[in-house]
């Protein structure tokens, strides 16, 4: 059975009640597989804010996220891997595009949650890669796997009403644009799951969940 993509954005990622109760779901789940990637955050503006280049800031914020969501999701239970795309020779990056080693990537992934940070590989340089590049390509290889995201908007966390929607990516509103989708997956085009930390406790079976194909 394939495993599931859950992505967090950069709006989750500095949103601690969010990241808190995605861990709780975590364990929740079990022994469910699942694959979690993640990029950097507003930390990133941070770090240059104290002088750092943007591509040196991007990459310390990733492995520094990495490390501390290991340590959340431990503190809940939670038994992760932590790795960063660059090693292994796990996503690279060539003249031909993002290449995924699914292969080196299945052998690491013997604990049920695999955490990989956004930083792959490019002529033995450690380059920063957008999420939604790598959601294509890690869609594109686990051809069976949903690509989980996660509303933005706080209201849908509270609200108890649940239900089923299907939209296309071509009705998706300009208000559900601006309020719901993660901003970096905008005009995103690729088959995906949108529901809530909380939620995600019940996957596969989602109570409360936009399917976007």
């Amino acid at each position: 059975m394939s495993p599931y993509l859950a992505f967090l954005d950069r709006h989750h990622l500095e949103n601690t009640i969010f990241l808190t109760a995605f861990a709780k779901s975590l364990a929740k789940q079990g022994n469910r597989r699942g694959i979690i990637i993640h990029g950097d955050s507003e930390y990133t503006e941070r770090l240059i804010q104290t002088g750092m280049m943007r591509e040196d800031a991007q990459i310390r914020a990733a492995k520094d996220l990495n490390r501390r969501l290991v340590g959340l999701f431990a503190d809940n239970g939670v038994s992760t891997i932590g790795i960063h795309g660059f090693q292994k020779g796990l996503v690279t990056k060539t003249e031909n595009g993002l290449l995924l080693n699914k292969k080196k990537l299945q052998s690491i992934h013997s604990t049920p949650c695999l955490l990989i940070s956004n930083l792959a590989e490019e002529k033995e340089e450690t380059i920063s890669v957008n999420l939604p590049e790598l959601a294509r390509l890690f869609s594109d290889t686990f051809e069976d796997a949903e690509v989980v995201l996660f509303s933005k908007n706080e209201r849908d966390e509270i609200l108890t009403s649940s239900g089923v929607k299907d939209v296309s990516w071509e009705e998706i509103s300009s208000d559900f644009e601006k309020n719901t989708l993660p901003e970096e997956f905008i005009n995103f085009n690729y088959p995906a799951v949108l529901t809530t930390a909380t939620d995600f406790a019940n996957w596969p079976n989602l109570k409360k969940m936009t399917k976007i194909s």
